[in-house]
């Protein structure tokens, strides 16, 4: 019997409302909060029946629970080659829609929409100007809650040309401010904001063809809100990006699947250190070209693999899963059956569908092995019979405020798969018990902070844990921060960090500290009287030092390598 990792994974195809789409890109969230994946898709069709795009069409397709349904379209408001996501800018826990692209209603102008979610449909609320050959993300930079957005790709400048640019839309609560050329961008690229060194901020990695027709890789690390060059990597003319903590030590990894400089197949992961240096790793497979990849637990082991699909040298459409094995920490090739092989530029995606706690594959692209060659939307459930159980939510929520600063950290999370540092999780932050006013997202780590209002003094939130087939936890029990809490010890640090050896609090004198695992366990340690503690016997990992200081508790996260 092979080992799990290395088993075949089936799936099946179900049969949806979906349209075949051409040059498209889709994304899948849960737009109106039933519990059930939806998804959004940017692309064009062939209505006329000659095998051809002829018409940008753009639909929402709703999950009923066993198959995806059309629910809304975007009208005349349309775009192909470019991107589509689901994001809720208006933080009332509907997620509306902002997509970018070229229009073949509007051949002359690159288009860029928002569409906010009104309950029962989509209205259009932003007509810009936009990208083509790129990608679109949505993030919260400036971690104040509400969530901004970047367009990367090519526009045309009237008397200028063509400029290659990364935009960034911050979202001010009642619209957004425009920062055009924020970053260098690229085409026929990608790029992720992603928490590459766990400071709870936001970095870039970002590929694909900058200004003068220079291919690029590069990484931009996040230094107090200014995005500082830190790392060159493999130069790319196309390619497209995903994040996962594969070997799960507590960091993001990278994972891109592209065209190098010589036009050669690239397929690689980039290990992260700690510190967001990334090492390459190449995965040394025939080419894949016009490819696109998606990270997720294909096979319910609870660690992150990836699925990649494109052609190969002969234009032969291809899909293929990575199955990352912890015992020898690499990523083993495996071809899924069930599958219907379709190639690019089309795209791939990892949801639950039909929540069984098992990843299903949304797949786009051409067939080439049809003489028409047509361009084929399908879904695929994972029919794998691998139990995985959703995981535990935290169960010891910490917040403390310093003045318009709240910082949220939380321990005891866990899951029967993955591990501990593997979990992601969704805060929801409110300003009354059970809202998601203040903020309402994924975060990679079991701490972060907000910037919040002065007016704001109360918050009441709760965290999901998140597993490696994106499964939910539970949320946790609710906590909440009130005007005559105790506030953070700001005067406190502790150094160094992180630490091997020995760690030591600096400034007001410690009466208590309690060290916790990020699975909750409390461990066993000494305050001395220098103020210092022993960690060399601790494993490697991230933990939370719980302080007292005369009538004040404060939390402070230490790694130790």
């Amino acid at each position: 019997m092979l080992p799990v990792g290395l088993m075949a994974q089936d799936f099946t195809e179900v049969q949806t409302g979906m349209k075949n789409f051409y040059y498209g890109s889709a994304h899948a969230a849960d737009m109106d909060g039933d519990g059930k994946q939806d998804v959004v898709i940017n692309g064009a069709i062939d209505t006329d029946g000659d095998g051809s795009a002829d018409t940008s069409f753009n639909e929402v397709y709703k999950n009923n629970g066993t198959s995806l349904v059309p629910y809304a379209d975007l009208g005349i408001d349309a775009t192909h080659l470019g991107d589509i996501k689901f994001m809720d800018f208006n933080n009332d826990g509907l997620l509306d829609i902002i997509s970018t692209g070229l229009s073949y209603n509007d051949i002359v102008n690159y288009k860029h929409y928002r569409f906010r979610n009104t309950g029962t449909g989509f209205m259009k609320e932003a007509d810009l100007p936009g990208k083509i050959y790129g990608s679109l993300e949505a993030f919260d930079f400036n971690n104040d809650g509400k969530t901004d957005y970047a367009i990367n790709g090519t526009q045309y400048v009237d008397g200028v040309g063509f400029l290659n640019n990364l935009d960034f839309y911050r979202n001010t609560g009642t619209d957004f401010e425009i920062f055009k050329g924020w970053q260098p961008g690229t085409q026929n690229g990608s790029f992720k904001f992603v928490d590459l060194n766990n400071d709870n901020l936001l970095d870039l990695v970002i590929l694909g063809v900058a200004q003068g027709d220079v291919p690029v890789g590069k990484v931009y690390l996040n230094q107090a809100g200014t995005l500082t060059l830190s790392q060159d990597l493999t130069a790319l003319t196309s390619g497209k990006i995903d994040f996962a903590d594969f070997n799960a030590d507590g960091y993001q990894d990278i994972v891109i699947s592209g065209q190098d400089d010589n036009y050669t197949g690239y397929l690689a992961v980039l290990m992260n250190d700690g510190t967001g240096n990334l090492t390459e790793q190449r995965i040394n497979i025939p080419e894949i070209a016009d490819s696109s990849v998606a990270a997720g637990d294909v096979n319910n082991d609870g660690y992150y693999d990836f699925i990649v699909s494109g052609n190969d040298e002969n234009t032969n459409a291809v899909v293929k899963t990575f199955l990352y094995n912890p015992a020898n920490q690499n990523l083993t090739e495996n071809i899924p059956t069930g599958l219907h092989t379709l190639g690019g530029p089309g795209f791939v995606n990892l949801l639950d569908f039909d929540n069984d706690h098992r990843l299903d594959v949304l797949l786009a692209g051409f067939d080439w092995a049809d003489p028409g060659i047509p361009s084929l939307t399908k879904i695929f459930k994972n029919t794998s019979t691998e139990v995985n159980l959703k995981p535990v939510p935290p169960a010891v929520l910490n917040v403390t405020k310093t003045g318009n600063r709240f910082t949220f950290s939380w321990i005891g999370a866990s899951d029967d798969k993955t591990p501990t540092n593997a979990l992601r999780y969704e805060i929801k932050v409110g300003s009354t018990p059970g809202a998601a006013n203040l903020a309402k997202y994924i975060v990679t780590t079991p701490s972060w902070f907000l910037d919040l209002d002065p007016s704001i003094q109360n918050v009441y939130w709760s965290v999901r844990s998140i597993d490696a087939a994106k499964v939910f936890s539970d949320a946790s029990v609710q906590n909440t921060l009130g005007a005559r809490d105790v506030k953070v010890n700001s005067k406190i640090s502790i150094y160094p960090n992180p630490a091997s050896e020995k760690v030591f609090i600096k400034g007001d004198k410690v009466s208590e500290a309690e060290m916790y695992a990020m699975d909750g366990k409390k461990l066993n340690i000494v305050l001395n009287n220098d103020q210092s503690i022993k960690v060399s016997h601790l494993p490697k990992g991230i933990y939370l030092l719980k302080l007292k200081i005369k009538n004040e508790i404060t939390t402070q996260k230490l790694m130790i390598k």
